[in-house]
């Protein structure tokens, strides 16, 4: 039995460190979302782009990223809320990621959106991918 305690407990304990760095994650997340927000808000798409993980610079220019981000902004307005409705943590050998996925309501609409970031040097999160599933986007 004491042999059996020694695997388990250490595991046990890397299970739990685990679950709290994935919370903190994705609370750091959040934090970033808010950011994002109010940065659409202000129409200030290069500050989403500056602050934008390498991997997501390279996938997309920054012409068409702004593109997305102002057509965002023009057809759906500020955010008045936006609400968490999914998340997931992922570890690969390319790092480890955070996708986050909200329900938010602008003065024009609505929209699904998911947010995806890298955690990087001193756990700080970069914006990898974002995406935006919206019918009222279409529609205006």
């Amino acid at each position: 039995m004491n042999r059996l305690a020694r695997f388990i407990l250490p595991l046990t304990a890397a299970a739990m460190l685990t679950g709290c760095n994935v919370q903190a994650s994705i609370r750091e997340a959040e934090v970033e979302i808010g950011r994002f927000h109010q940065s659409l808000d202000a129409g200030n798409t290069q500050a989403v782009w500056l602050g934008a993980d390498p991997d997501l610079r390279k996938a997309t220019s920054r012409d068409q990223f702004g593109k997305l981000l102002d057509a965002v902004h023009r057809k759906l307005g500020k955010v008045k809320s936006s609400q968490q409705i999914g998340w997931n943590a992922n570890a690969t050998t390319g790092g480890s990621f955070v996708t986050v996925s909200t329900e938010t309501t602008f003065e024009h609409g609505t929209g699904t959106e998911q947010f995806v970031f890298r955690k990087g040097e001193a756990d700080k999160l970069t914006l990898v991918g974002y995406n935006i599933q919206s019918q009222d986007m279409m529609m205006n």
